[in-house]
């Protein structure tokens, strides 16, 4: 082969490795980017879920307050049948009632209790001050209880505002007497799923939607066009913009919506990137459902600025140039791309103090240990700990003593466990437990007060002599619950019971009666 034909063979392979080591990495750093923007998609639903389970057990054990309230039932099965002044007066009587109670619910993000008779009209609408009453709008699940007096729940677009609606029948005795709504404002909803790393975030209602429940003027004063899509409008109250004000419409593009309106048409969670001011801003889309089922009626978008994308596109530019000097270094970055993508699936569902399971990851294997329980016929203990004493400790000694003692019970709860059973951490200082493989409940409480004994030895941190107790609350799959929220809910009330008993103590919930 002469000179000329080697650097000619040379020249060739040169160009080979160029457009096999710039096809590579870009397919490569694409692949990153679509997991990122998945994990970003999952993530929010995560925190959906989570805070719509949080809405839905807190709203079951409102309507459970209302409905065994038997003088308030009266008054409503007496309206049905009252003439108009009598109306009124029953009204006002049933508002005295609920007025000091609904003060405390607001507290509690509740932004309205509402109560419709047998035949769909409403009786009684509490709200909070900056929500006006629309009686004369369509309220779909209202409508659904009265047709199936079935409980009914989702995101409308109807009454007083825009928001969860989670809608009851009420009844007296057998007879169907009205209907119960409990709403949460979608301000209260974004609040409970955003954080400080998200700078804009709004809910877009879907126009035929917004349309056949809204009257004219209260989309006129309520709800704009957006850029994203042209089938939606965005809710104003809920808009907000930090930083630069007129980032929001300065990142429309033809190119972005053609890719939103690709990801409409999913009907599932999705994330899309763009670029504004060499800043990589991720715009991230959650479907609501309505009360009727249907899921492509409303969206929660967040805008969140991405250092890693940003971060990413410079590793891109980084590996090209070392393509070609060491080959080698290939392996090494594909061993950081192993990590990085550990990392983030931690941040997703491991507690970052505790290094324990998320709620997330907790819910997820819950519903795992329960599907296993039911098809080998076996039962499992639910346990919520909360520690009796830890708020003193933070104040006494502060929150870095404090984190150090969770991560020290977080060591005791793992320790004190087998293999096949699983300690997470949900937040603060609550922790909860899945016992598998139960034979007899006196298992249970014996670990159970192992825990509290083992947790109310003094512990040594920092020098200091801490001493906590610990309240335990018990549920046991299927005696006492077969479905995961009602088994969730019955673990943390007999928590409760635990510590209004006297703390230091476990409850079983078939046995609240006497404390172990």
């Amino acid at each position: 082969m002469t000179k000329t034909s080697k650097l000619y063979a040379l020249s060739i392979l040169l160009v080979l490795l160029i457009f096999i080591g710039k096809f590579g990495v870009d397919a490569f750093s694409e692949n990153k980017k679509n997991y990122y923007l998945n994990v970003q998609s999952e993530l929010l639903q995560a925190k959906y879920d989570t805070s719509y389970r949080y809405f839905k057990i807190m709203t079951n054990d409102i309507y459970e307050m209302y409905s065994q309230n038997k003088k308030q039932i009266k008054l409503l099965e007496k309206a049905n049948t009252a003439d108009e002044n009598s109306k009124e007066e029953i009204k006002l009587k049933m508002y005295k009632m609920l007025q000091r109670n609904f003060k405390r619910l607001t507290n509690m993000g509740i932004a309205q209790v509402n109560f419709y008779l047998a035949n769909n009209k409403v009786f009684l609408k509490m709200h909070k001050p900056e929500f006006k009453s629309q009686d004369s709008v369509q309220n779909i699940s209202v409508e659904l209880v009265s047709k199936t007096h079935k409980n009914h729940e989702g995101f409308e677009a109807c009454g007083c505002m825009v928001g969860l609606r989670f809608t009851y029948p009420v009844y007296n005795g057998a007879k169907f007497v009205g209907t119960l709504e409990i709403a949460y404002s979608t301000r209260q909803l974004l609040k409970s799923i955003t954080d400080d790393f998200v700078y804009n975030s709004h809910i877009l209602v879907s126009k035929k939607m917004a349309d056949s429940t809204l009257d004219k003027l209260k989309r006129l004063q309520d709800y704009s066009d957006t850029w994203e899509s042209p089938d939606y409008y965005i809710e104003d109250s809920t808009h907000k913009s930090i930083g630069d004000i007129n980032l929001y419409m300065k990142l429309e593009s033809e190119k972005l919506k053609e890719e939103i309106a690709e990801g409409i048409k999913l009907e599932k969670p999705f994330a899309v990137v763009t670029h504004y001011n060499y800043q990589n801003i991720i715009l991230t889309f959650l479907p609501m459902a309505s009360a009727n089922g249907k899921k492509n009626v409303s969206y929660v978008v967040t805008y969140t600025e991405s250092d890693y994308l940003s971060n990413l596109k410079i590793e891109k530019n980084y590996i090209l140039a070392l393509y070609f000097v060491v080959i080698g270094l290939l392996y090494l970055f594909s061993i950081y791309v192993i990590y990085s993508q550990e990392k983030l699936k931690d941040l997703a569902l491991y507690d970052g103090l505790t290094k324990l399971p998320n709620r997330t990851l907790f819910m997820v294997e819950l519903a795992n240990e329960l599907h296993r329980s039911q098809r080998y016929k076996t039962s499992v203990a639910l346990m919520f700990l909360d520690l009796d004493g830890f708020k003193a400790v933070n104040d006494t000694y502060g929150h870095q003593v404090g984190d150090k003692l969770l991560v020290h019970i977080a060591a005791i709860l793992t320790s004190s466990l087998r293999e096949s059973d699983l300690v997470a951490r949900l937040g603060g200082d609550e922790f909860t437990i899945i016992i598998t493989d139960i034979h007899e409940e006196k298992e249970v409480v014996n670990l159970a007060q192992k825990l509290i004994d083992r947790i109310n030895q003094d512990i040594i941190i920092d020098h200091k002599s801490i001493n906590v107790g610990a309240s335990v609350g018990v549920s046991i799959y299927p005696r006492d619950a077969k479905e995961i929220d009602e088994l969730v809910r019955q673990a943390d009330e007999m928590m409760y019971e635990s510590k209004n008993n006297g703390k230091n103590q476990v409850t079983l919930y078939n046995n609240r009666e006497t404390n172990v």
